[in-house]
């Protein structure tokens, strides 16, 4: 396995408690890094049990409790270097016809919601460090389209031009956005 050196860095890793936002902690670990675990299933979080972590319950659909989520981890840390977005939901599948608005809105607000508000709250925290790196995680369903996926299909899509303005509007800063598909 590669390694990257993550000694004196800390990183936010949403839905971290489980599937691929679980083995992204650990790899950061594994790397030496410090990682805050947000994530929304209580009981998946309180199942992990690793070093060098403190977990966070957070829902990143609602704005007020990610401006939460990050003042309590700057108790525990004083600097936050990595972001990784990586809370997410597939939703139910329907015909774009059929599809109900309550999980429309559910699949939109975790997926494209959630990326925008965790950055919009820790952005700044990275530019007045000069430094910061952040992942979004994206899919391919966001170049695609996958049928009777359709909220999921467009959150994703948003989250790869939401990646790239972002990226753009930090480009004169120590601070790289990039998006995994």
């Amino acid at each position: 396995m590669n390694k990257i050196n993550l000694e004196n860095r800390v990183a936010i890793v949403t839905g971290g408690a489980q599937g691929f936002g679980l083995a992204i902690t650990k790899r950061f670990i594994e790397s030496g890094a410090k990682v805050l675990i947000w994530d929304k299933d209580t009981d998946y979080l309180n199942k992990v049990d690793l070093k060098n972590t403190h977990k966070i319950d957070v829902d990143v659909s609602n704005y007020e409790s990610v401006e939460n989520a990050f003042a309590e981890s700057l108790t525990y840390e004083n600097k936050i270097d990595i972001l990784v977005n990586n809370a997410g939901i597939a939703g139910p599948n329907f015909k774009t016809w059929d599809y109900p608005l309550e999980e429309w809105q559910k699949v939109i607000d975790i997926d494209l919601s959630g990326v925008f508000y965790c950055c919009k709250t820790i952005v700044p925290h990275l530019i007045k460090n000069n430094y910061g790196r952040i992942v979004n995680i994206s899919s391919i369903a966001g170049k695609e389209g996958n049928p009777n996926a359709m909220p999921y299909s467009a959150a994703k899509a948003g989250v790869i031009a939401l990646t790239k303005s972002l990226g753009k509007e930090l480009a004169e800063n120590n601070i790289s956005v990039n998006c995994v598909t």
